[in-house]
């Protein structure tokens, strides 16, 4: 792949030539609406929690050494060992889930005493759902150590997350997107130094499409660690 970018790669593997445009159409939207939002997200809830902040340094030095002081690259391996930063990354997600996912039904399913008949559509909310105290404890805190009962070896997300969607169905691109914000966020954060200007700004209301959208500008000053 060296030279290449991952879509042109992926795009060269596709047997359907003619459906390349959608392809394309289709990452550019993922990266846009969902990736780099929830990037924006994790380092905004990471800098404004000072403990859980101080956590991911002293994590990040301990695998890679003193913040700053190289030039890294990054493993896979390397973001094995640091479990706390993809607990934050999926916390993040369930914070600032899309309104809506919505499918459409192949064949008629019974639901207790109802039947949906084919070519309807069903509507799941992941965002009030990951809200739901009965699943989530507290569930508007920024809780990273709520992911520690997931059982992520085994790609397994905690019952009632459904950001991806569920069944054999979710998304297949989820934890490449997932690998990469905690990427993103490893360079980030050992390359810089923060300090917050503003507060944490609300997400913005009935955002049914993508991930939620801050409602406010966040400012915050940075600096190149010595």
């Amino acid at each position: 792949m060296e030279g290449r970018t991952l879509l042109q790669h992926l795009l060269d593997c596709l047997q359907e030539k003619h459906l390349a445009p959608s392809y394309g159409l289709l990452m550019l939207w993922a990266s846009q609406a969902n990736a780099v939002p929830i990037a924006f997200w994790t380092l905004v809830f990471i800098l404004s929690h000072p403990s859980i902040y101080k956590k991911i340094m002293e994590d990040l030095a301990s695998v890679f050494g003193k913040a700053g002081k190289d030039k890294i690259e990054v493993s896979e391996e390397d973001l094995k060992k640091l479990p706390f930063i993809k607990w934050c990354t999926l916390e993040a997600i369930r914070l600032r889930s899309p309104g809506a996912i919505t499918k459409k039904v192949i064949n008629p399913i019974k639901i207790q005493n109802f039947t949906v008949p084919a070519g309807d559509m069903l509507m799941l909310s992941p965002y009030w759902l990951h809200r739901n105290p009965k699943y989530f404890p507290e569930p508007e805190m920024f809780k990273p150590d709520r992911w520690k009962e997931a059982n992520l070896e085994k790609n397994v997300f905690l019952d009632s997350f459904v950001a991806f969607g569920g069944g054999k169905h979710q998304c297949p691109g989820r934890w490449f997107a997932i690998m990469e914000i905690q990427l993103f966020v490893v360079l980030f954060l050992y390359k810089y130094q923060f300090v917050l200007l503003d507060a944490v700004p609300k997400e913005s209301p009935l955002h049914l499409v993508g991930t939620q959208q801050p409602m406010a500008p966040f400012r915050v000053q940075y600096k190149c660690r010595d």
